[in-house]
């Protein structure tokens, strides 16, 4: 068997900002990370060109990570972090 694994999220600043993280790996080892300021996929690992003719088309299209990590998580992330607010002690 093979594995494939992705982490995501966001982290909501005490200012409002917010700052966005997607990851890719496969086998244990991080191949392919979101740059949020360029739009683009970045190898994380060398790869022959074989391999990343293969990975690249195959990454979540750019346009939909932007909107997940600029919108939907953090308003996500604000939901949730309200619905806590009256368990959780201020940190």
């Amino acid at each position: 068997p093979y594995t494939l694994q992705a982490t995501l999220g966001c982290e909501l600043q005490r200012n409002g900002s917010t700052r966005g993280f997607w990851h890719l790996g496969y086998e244990g080892r991080n191949l392919l990370t979101f740059d949020q300021k360029t739009l683009t996929w970045t190898m994380d690992v060398p790869f022959t060109q074989q391999k990343k003719t293969f990975w690249e088309p195959r990454a979540p299209k750019a346009d939909l990570v932007k909107t997940f990590l600029d919108e939907t998580c953090p308003a996500r992330l604000q939901r949730h972090l309200a619905s806590l607010s009256n368990v959780l002690p201020d940190t």
